[in-house]
């Protein structure tokens, strides 16, 4: 999964849709990026790009353009990538 990849998604209607993969956003982090499929953030104490721990998982969205606009949504709503 990456930026700018097609999507298949259910919405909070339970609507299947498509769309484009344009954003990842987080609650819990800054800065956060999809690289190689895998979700990383900017650690300040590090200095560097790490994995998101699995207690923040569900703190990261998904910003999806569809024909009907911009859909947020978690990983669990993709449902092909």
């Amino acid at each position: 999964m990456y930026i700018g990849e097609n999507v298949k998604l259910v919405n909070t209607y339970g609507e299947a849709l498509t769309g484009v993969l344009t954003e990842v956003i987080s609650d819990s982090y800054d800065d956060v990026r999809l690289k190689k499929g895998k979700i990383e953030y900017w650690s300040k104490k590090l200095k560097k790009y790490v994995p998101v721990r699995a207690k923040h998982e569900a703190s990261i969205f998904f910003e999806v353009k569809t024909k009907l606009g911009l859909e947020y949504i978690t990983k669990e709503e993709i449902i092909n990538y």
